[in-house]
């Protein structure tokens, strides 16, 4: 039927978890932009992009990522559980940015601090959640 591969080390995981987000960044940004230059508005346009960008990275971490896990065809659930477990990253990427910011001076003097760390934490979200949740390898 369908077989999975062995499982992959963590360090690999993260490295590609890591690519699929570098990839996906392009893709929100490509999506983003090309529906701005429709016509559509940022808060709509955004709202797109980000579902454009969050299935690409489901679908490559899905296939390369964590394919160990992966011994069933891809559902619309598993897709949308990705879906959240991104946006509850996101939530805590913008969290953490914002709260470093409103705190500590030192990022109040370097703002691409506060992003940094914002990011950093969203995606240890986003990855503890995708493999322990989203693409966890059967019982």
């Amino acid at each position: 039927m369908f077989e999975a591969p062995p499982p992959r080390p963590l360090r690999t995981q993260l490295l590609r978890f890591g690519v699929a987000g570098v990839l996906g960044l392009g893709v929100d940004t490509a999506v983003l932009y090309a529906l701005m230059a429709l016509g559509l508005p940022f808060v709509w346009a955004r709202g797109f992009s980000f579902v454009a960008a969050a299935s690409f990275t489901w679908a490559f971490n899905r296939r390369l990522t964590f394919a160990a896990g992966m011994s069933v065809p891809p559902t619309w659930r598993e897709w949308s559980h990705y879906l959240l477990a991104m946006a509850g990253g996101g939530v805590a990427n913008y969290t953490v940015s914002v709260a470093t910011y409103q705190w500590w001076p030192l990022v109040q003097a370097y703002p691409v601090l506060a992003l940094a760390l914002g990011s950093a934490v969203g995606m240890v979200f986003n990855f503890v959640s995708a493999r322990y949740w989203v693409f966890r390898p059967p019982r």
